[in-house]
């Protein structure tokens, strides 16, 4: 493999601008995905943990054999009428659940998709921080002190020491705080 391509090959050491050039078109990317997908519905948390909407692997497909069920035999369930959110009260409607079938099983394929890319980002993410954060945290706590007689490098600092020491008060309310800085 040519040095040059060697080099490219991973975000964790392409240039700094050829990272930039690819993340601004990976965002241009996801704009346009999301402008390909209008009225996504956003769930609260407690709804999200709560909803009967999560299906199991397979779950699609044996749904599927139910509603042939409906279709061949509607008499026998005529006491969900009510129960498919559909414009006609006293039917299943069976094609209105088809289709929302369909409709879940397309955005899974493309859920499935972004997932293949959104743990190794979020891991790239992670790791990138686990190598910079922790020698960074230390000459923090050595330019914190140092800060007590230097009166440069404490202006220079002063804003982080802002940001720890509100980080700080912040966890004691339940969020996130730095190890020991």
């Amino acid at each position: 493999m040519p040095k040059s391509e060697s080099k490219n090959s991973s975000v964790l050491n392409m240039p700094i601008a050829e990272l930039t050039r690819r993340i601004q078109k990976v965002e241009a990317l996801l704009t346009e995905a999301e402008s390909l997908l209008p009225g996504l519905r956003t769930l609260t948390e407690d709804d999200r943990r709560h909803t009967n909407g999560k299906l199991r692997n397979g779950e699609s497909e044996m749904l599927k054999r139910v509603l042939d069920a409906v279709r061949a035999q509607p008499g026998y369930f005529t006491s969900l009428a009510d129960e498919d959110e559909g414009s006609d009260p006293t039917k299943l409607e069976v094609d209105l659940i088809a289709d929302r079938l369909a409709r879940r099983e397309l955005l899974s394929q493309a859920l499935a998709r972004f997932a293949r890319i959104e743990q190794p980002l979020s891991d790239s993410v992670l790791h990138l921080g686990e190598q910079t954060r922790t020698v960074l945290l230390a000459a923090y706590r050595i330019a914190r002190t140092l800060a007590r007689s230097d009166a440069k490098l404490r202006d220079q600092i002063a804003p982080v020491i802002d940001f720890y020491s509100t980080s700080s008060r912040r966890s004691k309310a339940g969020e996130d705080a730095p190890h020991s800085p």
